[in-house]
């Protein structure tokens, strides 16, 4: 460089003595350089020789083949692990839960696979299935039946009457026509009337009248204790499915993630990022508060029942029956007619052709009519609750929520 600047010097030197006497270019001193020179100085060109030599060289130089290509971080969502006085207990990684109705909830965790827009080999497992909103009605108890009563009737009518006016008449004068004394109802012709027979001028037999049977001479109502049969039903209004899948194999990247943030696969709403925990805890982890469910295992905890069928007592309706057999004749051979007989009340019977003969009777048939053994009991009893042995608490992070804690 000291040749080059003395050559220009000389060279200049010997331009200035030369045209000297020119007015159309200024002197150049030492050091200066014109700006539009008619011969440009040599100093003043620059230089491209040995720096374009070198441009190659450096160029060269800013890629260095041995350089590993950038880090590639978590292609999922980068969540922290619970934290604050109250995580000391909960897991450490998230699972993708899913809460809603019952009846649109997932069937299996296929379903948070696809939500997540990942292919068919990323598996997600069944953590939990649980529940909320307890529907368990009472128990339906069948109504109490209880066995019918059980009696015997040997009681005969206090009073058998032949009347001269159709059962209509209430004041139609009357004859006896009960059986001989300490009758027992087999066939008597006693009180015997012949056909044609006249009371007060018309026919004595236009009717037969006949008061109440004697109610039973003995019954009861079985004692019986049994429970009935009943139905319940039980349902949930809220379904919880909460899917696991393995942690991605990627980091969070260190410049923006602490070191307690992991790569987990995402889904979009309706699936949360939450931690769990077996029972029920009231605190969340501070860094997991943006959604807190208690859900449940789907059989409850269940002591639906009825009380039982208490069956005895006094039997309500019972009664007795029994046949008053008329006969034309006193050997009860020639049927006239029949009268049914009952302890409910009186009977009467009108008699066609009026005034034919009554010459015989029986009363047969006698038989208990078994009354209704009222029951208590079968009512509801018990009730459906959420069993806190299966209650697993979950804590969820905001689906919006991905920025790091400040540094402490």
């Amino acid at each position: 460089m000291l040749r080059r600047a003395r050559f220009s010097f000389f060279l200049m030197v010997g331009l200035g003595i030369g045209t000297g006497g020119c007015s159309s270019s200024p002197y150049v001193g030492v050091g200066e350089c014109a700006p539009d020179p008619l011969i440009p100085d040599p100093w003043c060109i620059p230089d491209a020789g040995p720096d374009a030599a070198d441009a190659g060289t450096d160029a060269d130089q800013l890629i260095d083949p041995g350089t590993p290509a950038p880090q590639s971080y978590c292609s999922g969502r980068c969540l922290p692990e619970p934290s604050d006085d109250f995580a000391g207990s909960w897991p450490r990684t998230p699972m993708l839960l899913w809460v809603g109705p019952r009846a649109l909830a997932p069937t299996n965790c296929d379903e948070a696979r696809k939500a997540a827009g990942l292919p068919e080999d990323v598996v997600f497992f069944e953590k939990y299935r649980r529940f909320a909103g307890l529907i368990a009605p009472p128990a339906a108890c069948e109504a109490c039946t209880c066995a019918m009563s059980e009696g015997t009737c040997t009681g005969l009518p206090a009073d058998l009457e032949v009347r001269a006016g159709t059962c209509a008449e209430d004041d139609a004068s009357s004859l006896p026509f009960g059986g001989p004394d300490g009758w027992d109802g087999a066939c008597t012709s006693a009180n015997a009337l012949p056909s044609g027979a006249q009371c007060g001028g018309e026919p004595c037999a236009q009717s037969v009248h006949a008061s109440p049977l004697p109610g039973p001479t003995s019954e009861a109502c079985p004692i019986s204790s049994t429970l009935p049969a009943f139905t319940k039903t039980t349902d949930w209004e809220t379904a919880g499915v909460a899917c696991e899948a393995k942690e991605i194999d990627e980091p969070c990247d260190p410049s923006f993630y602490p070191s307690t943030y992991r790569c987990m696969h995402n889904a979009p709403l309706p699936w949360l990022q939450c931690v769990a925990l077996d029972g029920n805890h009231e605190m969340c982890p501070g860094n997991y508060t943006f959604a807190r469910y208690e859900l449940y295992g789907e059989q409850p905890s269940d002591t639906r029942g009825c009380t039982a069928c208490e069956c005895g007592g006094t039997p309500v309706g019972s009664a007795c029956l029994g046949t008053l057999r008329l006969y034309s004749d006193g050997a009860c051979a020639v049927p006239a007619d029949n009268v049914g007989l009952s302890s409910y009340g009186e009977q009467c019977v009108n008699v066609y052709p009026v005034g034919r003969a009554l010459g015989g009777k029986a009363i047969t048939d006698l038989a208990y009519s078994p009354g209704i053994c009222a029951s208590t009991g079968g009512d509801p009893t018990g009730s459906a609750e959420r069993d806190p042995a299966q209650a697993v608490t979950f804590c969820c992070r905001s689906p919006f929520d991905d920025e790091p804690p400040p540094p402490k």
